[in-house]
């Protein structure tokens, strides 16, 4: 029974730590100025509000949030992008054989 419980933290642990890089790759990709500025706050506020950033990510995984949609991104369903990933590794492949017929002409 333990070993359930270990491997369900290490779940939430793991979404969390997905979780803290996508916030701070967020906040990465927008300039500390302008959060400050947005937020009506000193710059030097934007960082320290970063050190909360773990718990808080923490908390958000055990309660079923996995993933964070930024602005310009589409989040896809697992089938859909397996679909799409068979489309392109079958393109991939057609590709491969046309240009190695081509090169077979040529020789």
């Amino acid at each position: 029974m333990e070993h359930a419980k270990t491997r369900k933290k290490s779940s939430i642990a793991f979404t969390g730590r997905h979780l803290l890089s996508t916030a701070h790759q967020a906040l990465m990709n927008t300039r500390q100025t302008v959060v400050a500025r947005l937020l009506d706050v000193a710059d030097s506020t934007i960082m320290h509000r970063t050190k909360k950033y773990p718990e808080i990510m923490e908390t958000l995984a055990a309660c079923g949030v996995e993933d964070f949609v930024l602005r310009g991104e589409k989040k896809l369903p697992l089938d859909q992008y397996r679909w799409l990933m068979t489309v392109a590794m079958e393109f991939a492949r057609l590709q491969l054989e046309i240009t190695s017929q081509d090169e077979s002409f040529s020789a």
